[in-house]
């Protein structure tokens, strides 16, 4: 994949690929027919807050949807709407399956009518609590192994990225097997994978534009995913290299490196253990040096 870097375009940055997207204040909880369902709402007079792009670039973007599924993973389907809902609150509403928002309606900012009829009345903001989880875990399941897929092709160590695949037995021995075995199982996988397409639309000047067909945060998140494992590793960090991103050995999740050997997000309690690790780790060395010394200084005693 070949990035001009006088582009108006950034990995992660998404200026290529940002849509027009809307945050809203409120959202009802309800169970329908068995099923749990996110609505949302908006109060009289009032529209959502539109956005270029999904309030986080395309990079954080894929990040918190991962963090996302590890927090809400095991939680009962209503703690689970609860954390979905305060996301969505605070970056932007997940899907558009009944189509893009129309950039060319210049008084999309001031409809009230029609945005009360399309949120309130027909619920086209609106899903079902099953279908995010779904779309989180295979989000997830499916970055950790693109990952390791990657760091696989570069000749990298990747016996502690497949420690953490412990949903599948599939890839237990991946690391073993010749490299043709390993480009037929990768090259098999992304076969398989999620697409996303490029559509012809009109943009915000009634105009005809190229851009990818986004029909959800999900579709944005495998975009960037697909840019980060796509560029060489010789790229600076800012385009999206290897070291680019990291696991916490903390608390697991994924983050966005400082430097190369980051091994902690930013997280006050990660911080907190690693700090405490490493004062452990102080004061091992200093016990072995104490050690070091004390046998040095006893075998020289012994030949004097």
């Amino acid at each position: 994949m070949n990035i001009d870097m006088g582009m108006d375009f950034d990995l992660g940055k998404m200026s290529a690929s940002a849509r027009l997207t809307a945050t809203f204040r409120n959202y009802a909880i309800a169970e329908r027919q068995g099923n749990i369902e996110v609505d949302a709402c908006l109060a009289k007079g009032e529209v959502p807050k539109l956005n270029r792009g999904y309030g986080l670039d395309g990079r954080e973007l894929w990040i918190s949807l991962n963090n996302l599924y590890q927090k809400t993973r095991g939680m009962d389907d209503y703690a689970t709407a609860d954390d979905i809902v305060e996301w969505c609150k605070q970056y932007a509403h997940p899907y558009y399956q009944y189509g893009p928002i129309a950039e060319y309606k210049w008084n999309i900012y001031e409809d009230v009518e029609q945005w009360d009829f399309d949120t309130n009345v027909i619920d086209l903001f609106s899903f079902n609590i099953n279908t995010i989880r779904k779309d989180l875990e295979k989000l997830y399941r499916d970055t950790h192994l693109i990952m390791m897929f990657k760091k696989c092709l570069e000749k990298l160590d990747i016996s502690s990225d497949l420690s953490h695949i412990t949903w599948t037995s599939e890839y237990v021995d991946f690391d073993k097997l010749p490299q043709d075995k390993q480009l037929m199982g990768i090259d098999n996988f992304l076969n398989e994978m999620d697409v996303f397409s490029m559509k012809l639309i009109l943009d915000e000047n009634g105009e005809m534009k190229i851009m990818p067909g986004f029909a959800s945060v999900f579709d944005a998140a495998r975009f960037t995913l697909s840019q980060y494992v796509s560029i060489s590793s010789d790229y600076p960090t800012y385009y999206g290299d290897k070291v680019g991103i990291g696991t916490c050995e903390c608390c697991g999740s994924l983050f966005i490196k400082n430097g190369n050997r980051q091994k902690y997000c930013d997280d006050i309690e990660c911080k907190k253990e690693r700090n405490r690790r490493k004062s452990k780790t102080a004061y091992r060395r200093k016990l072995q040096e104490q050690h070091d010394d004390s046998w040095a200084w006893t075998t020289k005693s012994g030949k004097e």
